[in-house]
């Protein structure tokens, strides 16, 4: 059986297709277990977590070694046109294979969205009070706005001497940045 992998020239196929599967393999396993494997490379390697995928990668050169070992191994073995053929077979497969994993990758990214949201933003906006907010220095309560289509929740003070109660309706008046926190009024 490992003559058909490695006698008679099979072994040029046979080891990138070897060395690329592992690196996958390996990738996905830990991926799955939580782990984050992230390799930078100064030719341009970028992260699978980041924004953008570059075609030169590690994972896509895996998966150049990958596919076109495979498919040239495949080719040689079985068909008849011999080393140089198969050859031509595994890079045409090789290049097909990481053009392939690096475009499934940019639109699997692109299907990440942020769940940041600038606090800025709340500035006029209208809301609720989730959790009391006490009267004018007596500490900070809680309310809930939407903001770029998402219900959020933020803390919150007020200038009035008497509390607001849940469910209030309130309006920002005011964004501290640096703590975080919206002052409302009653609406």
């Amino acid at each position: 059986m490992l003559d058909g992998l490695f006698a008679n020239g099979a072994a040029w196929f046979t080891v990138p297709a070897i060395i690329g599967t592992g690196y996958l393999l390996i990738t996905l396993l830990m991926d799955i277990g939580d782990a984050d494997v992230d390799f930078d490379v100064d030719g341009g390697n970028v992260g699978h977590h980041s924004g953008d995928i570059r075609f030169l990668s590690i994972q896509s050169i895996s998966a150049f070694l990958m596919g076109g070992g495979w498919l040239g191994l495949s080719a040689l073995k079985l068909t008849e046109m011999g080393f140089v053929g198969a050859s031509g077979v595994a890079v045409l497969a090789g290049v097909a294979m990481a053009w392939l994993f690096t475009s499934i990758t940019r639109k699997l990214l692109k299907l990440q969205a942020s769940g940041n949201v600038n606090i800025k933003d709340a500035m006029g906006l209208h809301g609720q009070v989730y959790i009391q907010i006490p009267r004018h220095n007596g500490g900070s309560g809680r309310v809930s706005l939407v903001i770029s289509g998402r219900k959020r929740e933020f803390d919150a003070v007020q200038l009035g001497e008497a509390p607001l109660a849940s469910n209030t309706s309130v309006r920002v008046t005011h964004v501290d940045v640096q703590t975080n926190t919206l002052t409302v009024d009653a609406v």
